[in-house]
């Protein structure tokens, strides 16, 4: 069970890092949120998962196991809330430029 709190808020944390990045840019190019978000909320933690699960040491797999929870994590809430993932720049109120 505390793998899967820590999963969420991993996966909450990565998704407000990616919105303070908007928010401190201020203006986005417009498709960047479909690179963006998968890479740093898919893409990376599955690298950190996968370069740390056949580790010796307990605590670095526990962390390869929240990771790999995190990107769970992320699918679901990418079903759940896809509006906001693609119309992410009007929520934050970002400008966007092609």
């Amino acid at each position: 069970m505390k793998e899967l709190i820590l999963g969420l808020i991993t996966s909450l944390i990565l998704f407000g890092l990616i919105c303070l990045t908007y928010i401190i840019q201020g203006k986005a190019w417009a498709l960047s949120t479909a690179f963006r978000i998968p890479i740093f909320m898919i893409f990376m933690p599955f690298g950190v998962h996968h370069a740390t699960e056949k580790n010796n040491k307990e605590n670095i797999k526990y962390l390869s196991k929240i990771f790999l929870i995190s990107i769970a994590f992320s699918l679901i809430l990418g079903i759940i809330f896809n509006d906001i993932f693609f119309n992410l720049f009007e929520y934050l109120e970002i400008k966007k430029y092609y």
